[in-house]
């Protein structure tokens, strides 16, 4: 059972990156739904903001709090898996990796995942994470169901039958409706992806853009801005059988990211010398023999290097733009980042808050050590996204504010109209939130005072 009338946490926290730390009032590890209910309860009546984190993975404080702060990393694990309707519900605090392995020993799988696999699923849902494919929506986009504790304590259970908008703005909400305590996803048989990858000219791949978004289920480029070639890399599903050996291509990605680091470490004396340096250690690499793996472990790779990434969804037309603008900025910056420019595609999507609202989507990211000097090069990637109407990765690093973000989604006041009504006070608000989504509306009742509307019951669902 939780203690939630223990003395001030002494705990510091700190995300993945280790950029951004905080001192919350209560850390608390919940492990049931009634436990996150009650968490909440007490917090609202004691005054204190709430914020749910998982892995950390986000470079800006997103889960930052001085009030409570519920790490959802023990509330994990998969309830049911229904191989007739092709789902899985699970807790929120089951990484991608655990979740994929699961599906895979039933003869399912998740269609569509980021690079990295140590996320949780509520963190990934939150922040818009995504993987790649024209025909791919957000990780957000497979969510069929879930259950959210909101600031009264009790429990909304969502679907698009039930309430669509509440539902859509659910899936992807930073935190800002609620405590996710339970999601069902949608599941595909499993499937084994054939990798491939090669070279080729930057501007010819720019000419056929779209072309070569839709040239394979998965696509990927990788682009070093002082270089002329890009690294392409394609994942198409394949009736083969795994290639023997062929785990040691994932770790191969990692062992890149590690030579990138320490390409990065030796630039902080010399920044000329960093693609001198990347050519021999950390550059895109030279083309690599064809693949085939399980498509969960060759959608992702493990990421043990700290580092800073800045991503935003363009729409999918204004990527080439984009890479010719920053191919001048990024030469005339006096610094280059070891890592390379990463450009995925998705497809459009509906929760009101997702990047890649309403439009056929351009993924730009930019990767670079944690040092101020490769910390401006991002400053350069935002001017020219924000330009081409980009719209920042809710968990990576950017500068916008609510006044920038709210042209750009259109259904911006769908979702500030559901926030009101979950959350009139701003129970799950932080700096980072007021920020992004401004203050909201505060029902007066609650901007007098009273924490009544917080005083309910303890939904009856608990256990472990």
């Amino acid at each position: 059972m939780l203690n939630l009338q223990a003395p001030r946490s002494t705990a510091t926290w700190q995300n993945w990156s280790r950029n951004v730390r905080a001192r919350p009032a209560r850390l608390v590890h919940p492990r049931s739904e009634a436990e996150v209910a009650a968490a909440v309860i007490a917090a609202a009546r004691q005054g204190q903001t709430v914020r749910a984190v998982g892995a950390g993975h986000s470079f800006n404080p997103l889960a930052c709090t001085n009030g409570l702060l519920l790490d959802l990393r023990q509330f994990a694990g998969v309830v049911r898996i229904d191989r007739t309707a092709a789902e899985v519900t699970v807790r929120p605090g089951i990484s991608l990796w655990r979740l994929a392995m699961a599906l895979n020993k039933t003869g399912l799988a998740l269609g569509n995942l980021g690079t990295l696999a140590s996320q949780t699923v509520a963190g990934a849902l939150s922040t818009g994470t995504h993987g790649t494919g024209a025909q791919c929506r957000p990780f957000a986009g497979q969510v069929r169901a879930l259950r959210l504790v909101t600031a009264d304590g009790s429990v909304q259970v969502l679907d698009q039958e039930s309430d669509p908008d509440t539902f859509r703005c659910a899936r992807t909400a930073l935190g800002a409706l609620g405590i996710i305590t339970e999601v069902t996803l949608g599941c595909v048989a499993s499937f084994n992806l054939r990798v491939a990858a090669h070279t080729e000219l930057i501007d010819g791949l720019l000419e056929r853009f779209g072309e070569w978004a839709r040239s394979a289920d998965h696509v990927a480029l990788c682009w070093q801005p002082w270089d002329d070639r890009v690294l392409v890399r394609s994942l198409s599903r394949s009736p083969e059988p795994r290639t023997p050996g062929a785990a040691r291509h994932r770790y191969l990605a990692t062992l890149s990211e590690v030579r990138c680091a320490a390409a990065g470490l030796a630039g902080r004396r010399r920044p000329g010398a960093v693609p001198w340096l990347a050519g021999r250690v950390a550059g895109p690499g030279a083309e690599a023999p064809c693949y085939v793996d399980a498509s969960y472990r060759a959608f992702t790779f493990p990421q043990p290097v700290k580092f800073l990434a800045m991503e935003h969804a363009l729409p999918l037309e204004n990527v080439p733009a984009a890479i010719r603008a920053l191919r001048g900025a990024l030469r005339r910056a006096g610094h280059n980042s070891p890592y390379s420019v990463l450009v995925r595609v998705g497809a459009p999507d509906d929760a009101p808050l997702s990047p890649a609202y309403g439009r056929q989507t351009g993924y730009l990211n930019l990767t670079v050590p944690r040092t101020p000097g490769y910390i401006e090069l991002l400053r350069v990637v935002e001017h020219v996204a924000r330009e081409l109407d980009g719209r920042p990765h809710w968990g990576k690093a950017h500068t916008a504010t609510a006044e920038v973000l709210e042209p750009r989604y259109p259904e911006w006041s769908t979702f500030q109209r559901v926030r009101a009504q979950l959350d009139p006070a701003g129970l799950f608000s932080n700096d980072y939130i007021h920020r992004v989504l401004g203050r909201g509306i505060v029902a007066p009742e609650v901007a007098a005072g009273t924490c009544d509307r917080y005083r309910g019951a303890v939904p009856a669902q608990g256990g472990g």
